[in-house]
């Protein structure tokens, strides 16, 4: 039986044989994976969602804030802060920094503080006096943009009237 020639065009030796493109081979290998890894690091929590507690505290507070520091774009979130007084708060004050508000649509809180304002970039939030032991739980829901993408700072400071209290200090890293 004779051998087949192929049709025009191919030739054997390196479209059949792949003479000279071994290392095609390794190169279509390289790029299945990477398009396979980002599907497999998103089942792991890698682009975000996942909250983390960070707390930090004092002689006369405490606060706590449970939200993601990893986000993607269109993600709808709840971030939880929770006050606790150790000692006596006349005007308790939660102050948000930009960062929470850069490429986030803010949708509500609960409870409402009494009264909202903004003042140099701060949002601050009033929730007026807390006794000693007294826990304030307060949620924020959230959406990120889908074009808000980068790192941002997220701080969040208690004040007591004008006294700060305390100082945490978050970020968070938004994905396309």
């Amino acid at each position: 039986m004779a051998a087949e020639r192929p049709p025009a065009g191919i030739d054997r030796k390196r479209h059949a044989e792949l003479i000279g493109r071994s290392h095609h081979v390794w190169m279509r290998r390289v790029g299945i994976m990477a398009v396979v890894t980002v599907p497999i690091l998103a089942a792991w929590n890698a682009f975000g969602q996942h909250a983390s507690v960070v707390s930090v505290g004092s002689d006369r507070a405490r606060l706590e804030v449970d939200s993601p520091s990893h986000l993607r774009g269109g993600l709808l979130f709840t971030t939880e802060m929770v006050i606790t007084a150790v000692a006596p708060i006349r005007d308790a004050r939660i102050r948000l920094a930009s960062g929470w508000f850069q490429g986030m649509t803010y949708n509500a809180i609960a409870p409402q503080p009494s009264a909202q304002t903004a003042v140099a970039g701060w949002e601050i939030f009033d929730f007026g006096r807390l006794s000693p032991g007294q826990r304030l739980p307060m949620w924020i829901s959230w959406q990120v943009n889908p074009t808000n993408v980068g790192r941002h700072s997220q701080d969040v400071e208690l004040y007591d009237g004008s006294t700060r209290l305390l100082l945490l200090r978050r970020a968070v890293t938004v994905f396309p």
